[in-house]
């Protein structure tokens, strides 16, 4: 016998949240009640999909076929539901198969592969959460993405291709662009247009190797190719997305991904530009960036003192514009800029939540933040603040340290920039031992951390 009043929080804690983001939260409240009471995971045909147990779902079916379609529990979802959309599908990727076999028993037994729920906590407007996306975009799992696709699930929603591009989940995309129900090219746009979010060079080229045009903007505000040039991609992802077509003069509002380029300090970009014939802008405010993105102080100091106004207009912008070649890893810019600002330390007031980067920061804090020792290096020789805070009370040394152990781009880690702010003397008060990088730890112990 087991505790019924166990059933419902046992259902809650082994799905995935409804109130909170959906890849948030862990399995350990599930497995404590699992662990007091192991019958919960027959208890109803609820349970055993939520859990992965195809055998009690057919066991239930067998007792009631009604109950694939029928909803229960909780959330009031159907059975295919709670299987899409549980923790252990999500959380314990070796268990995938037990769960493929669920959704088969379901689907066998006239579940609808387009069910799904109305998630109410999207203020104004419900949003549908399709099985689809519980699979494909939550548990990224290739093989109940495949299978829900087989049986007819349409994957043209706002949920499914905005959230299965990412994690780098490349099985889920080619299983999503081999789909009976073929993606729209919003869809495919919008596929396009997160894989640049992630950065992720190899769902790039799936999808232009699908014929997924670049500049199709779909249903967002400016195309993948710009959304590319705004996150910094790499010069290679850029490239590929040249190849197919895209247009760096192709405008969507006010911006291009040419001149973007030009105030992200993205000097490799605009010469692979020039070298594919794309002509540089010669007047104006974007001429003087381009000028200034390819270290040419001369022009820029040229244009400036011919025009008052774009003068006061890039002065305005030059602290983003001087944090953003940091964080591209750009000495050009930085070289014209340093020329031109009135201190190293200018301070970028609005920041960038993108990449985590605090309202207020320095070109010191930024290239720290994002592992660009050469200009971290440059700075100090310019005579950068190595005890400046950023809005949220950061130095560039606790920046550096994170970047080694709790960024994205960990993989270029060194401890290059650690080692020069503490040459320069940085304080490491703030700073915990160990860091989770041997490499830096040495470097605080040998300063008397240790």
């Amino acid at each position: 016998m087991i505790d019924p009043s166990l059933s419902t929080p046992f259902l809650v804690a082994s799905a995935v949240p409804v109130d909170a983001a959906h890849r948030s939260g862990t399995l350990d409240a599930a497995r404590a009640l699992l662990a007091s009471q192991p019958a919960l995971a027959e208890h109803s045909v609820y349970a055993a999909a939520v859990t992965g147990n195809a055998a009690a779902v057919r066991q239930w079916l067998q007792q009631n076929a009604t109950l694939a379609t029928t909803s229960g529990g909780p959330h009031h979802w159907d059975p295919l539901t709670w299987c899409c959309f549980s923790r252990w599908l999500r959380d314990d990727p070796s268990r995938h198969a037990e769960f493929v076999e669920v959704a088969r028993v379901l689907l066998e037994a006239g579940a609808p592969a387009n069910t799904g729920f109305v998630d109410h906590t999207h203020g104004e407007t419900p949003q549908r959460e399709s099985a689809l996306y519980g699979a494909a975009g939550v548990a990224f799992c290739a093989p109940l993405t495949a299978l829900l696709l087989a049986h007819g699930a349409d994957p043209n929603d706002e949920e499914v291709p905005y959230h299965a591009a990412e994690e780098y989940a490349h099985e889920v995309v080619a299983a999503l662009l081999a789909a009976p129900v073929p993606l729209t090219r919003d869809s495919l746009a919008t596929m396009l247009l997160r894989a640049a979010d992630w950065h992720d060079d190899t769902g790039v080229r799936l999808l232009l190797q699908h014929g997924v045009h670049p500049d199709h903007p779909g249903r967002w505000p400016h195309s993948p190719f710009l959304q590319a040039v705004r996150r910094d991609n790499e010069a290679r992802i850029v490239e590929r997305m040249l190849d197919a077509g895209a247009d760096p003069l192709r405008r969507f509002g006010d911006a291009n991904a040419l001149e973007t380029a030009a105030w992200h300090g993205r000097t490799d970009l605009l010469q692979r530009f020039a070298e594919r014939g794309v002509p540089l802008p010669d007047d104006g405010l974007a001429a003087v960036a381009v000028d200034a993105t390819l270290g040419d102080l001369h022009a820029v100091r040229a244009r400036l003192s011919r025009d008052a106004m774009v003068r006061e207009a890039f002065l305005a912008r030059a602290a983003a514009f001087a944090c953003r070649a940091a964080g591209n890893g750009m000495l050009a810019p930085l070289g014209v800029l340093l020329q031109l600002l009135p201190t190293v330390d200018v301070r970028w007031g609005e920041g960038d939540g993108y990449w985590d980067i605090a309202p207020h920061s320095t070109p010191l804090h930024v290239a720290a933040w994002r592992a660009q020792h050469a200009v971290v290096q440059q700075l100090i020789e310019a005579g950068a603040d190595v005890h400046a805070c950023d809005g949220r009370g950061r130095t560039p040394l606790q920046r550096a340290v994170a970047a080694c152990v709790a960024s994205f781009w960990m993989n270029r880690r060194q401890p290059t920039s650690v080692r020069a702010l503490l040459e320069a003397g940085a304080s490491a008060e703030g700073i915990a031992l160990p860091t989770g990088y041997d490499a830096i730890d040495a470097l605080f112990e040998r300063g008397g951390m240790g």
